[in-house]
């Protein structure tokens, strides 16, 4: 992929080309920008607390217009970046990820002497978590068996669609040892550091790094769904967004609220019928056969409904960050009572709005 063929690439993303399934074919790529301004996932220091790295969307500003000081982003990242932002990243250089011919020593496997998977032509993983939701109907087992089988097919999706890719084992030395670095310039080089990491067994690292900006750019294009109706959020995070809506919606008091006809900082709620039709929205975007999973692969959570009568039902939030939030209801006094595990909800589920592949 041609630096100029990326940045057409990326003028002609809208969020109606991001629902037709082909454009996702076409992100495996990658791309040295030189951002001003970009929202682009950083590895940094959060907090003044804590030593602890982490990934965040933030505006990213280049420190000169050297292209050799720019920074490699996956396509996704960068389409997701357009979305929010409006504008095109500068591009100084871009490769395209292209698959080529097929191993011969493939072989036809059986999970569990149950699940076939012929790896020559089935997506693995997708056959995987399709199976496990064929199972409530495989009268063939027994409950206990079917139990078991459930467990292992939900543990071999969650933990080895992504980890495999990135895994890096860790080897603890007393002191510096040489290596030899890898990255995503064509040359190595030699280098002394303690506890160097080895790639595991099928680690691949562009892979995994596709598999985490697709899921950002999913949440980036759930966002600009939000905001071109008018709306906002309390809070989203990795694989979830918790939407402000109402029945009716309407303007709601919120401080912080940027719309101020009131003479208050009120914000704009979504209705409750706008919300799902985001969600039918995203059906177009479910990879997987529709007799085995159908629907959307956005889903509202159960919270927004009565257990009993499960009719929708009104939740607040009171947020301070991603991560830092309370879902709650208001009793017969309108009094908070917040939405705590077995009591209201299921699990841990404190989101209105999650994005889920299972």
């Amino acid at each position: 992929m041609q630096t100029s063929e990326t940045g057409a690439f990326l003028r002609t993303i809208t969020p109606e080309k991001l629902f037709d399934p082909e454009t996702w074919t076409k992100l495996s790529a990658f791309a040295r920008v030189l951002p001003s301004g970009d929202v682009l996932p950083t590895r940094a220091k959060h907090s003044t607390e804590s030593n602890d790295y982490q990934v965040g969307l933030n505006y990213l500003f280049a420190t000169d217009d050297d292209p050799k000081n720019g920074f490699w982003f996956a396509l996704p990242d960068l389409a997701a970046s357009v979305q929010l932002t409006g504008r095109v990243p500068r591009i100084v250089e871009a490769f395209r990820l292209q698959a080529s011919g097929q191993l011969e020593t493939l072989q036809r496997i059986t999970l569990r002497g149950t699940v076939p998977i012929d790896p020559r032509r089935d997506d693995f993983f997708r056959k995987v978590i399709e199976e496990r939701k064929r199972l409530a109907n495989n009268t063939a087992l027994t409950d206990e068996e079917r139990k078991r089988l459930d467990k292992a097919l939900k543990v071999l999706a969650n933990a080895t669609s992504y980890g495999i890719f990135a895994e890096m084992i860790r080897e603890e030395t007393t002191k510096k040892v040489p290596t030899t670095c890898y990255g995503i310039d064509p040359d190595s080089f030699p280098c002394s550091v303690q506890n160097p990491e080895r790639p595991g067994a099928y680690c691949f690292p562009p892979l995994a790094s596709l598999i985490t900006a697709a899921a950002r750019l999913m949440l980036a294009l759930l966002e600009r769904c939000v905001t071109d109706l008018g709306g906002t959020y309390a809070m989203e995070d990795t694989d979830s967004m918790a939407i402000v809506a109402t029945q009716r919606g309407g303007l709601i008091e919120c401080p912080g609220g940027t719309d101020r006809r009131r003479g208050k900082p009120p914000v704009r709620a979504l209705s409750w019928a706008q919300v799902n039709a985001i969600a039918k929205r995203f059906e177009q975007l479910n990879p997987y056969d529709r007799a085995a999973i159908g629907g959307s692969v956005l889903k509202i959570e159960d919270d927004n409904r009565d257990p009993k009568t499960e009719e929708p039902r009104q939740l607040w939030c009171l947020a301070i960050s991603a991560k830092r939030y309370a879902l709650f209801l208001r009793d017969s006094n309108g009094e908070p009572a917040l939405l705590r595990e077995g009591a209201n909800n299921k699990e841990d589920r404190y989101s209105e709005l999650g994005l889920g592949i299972c």
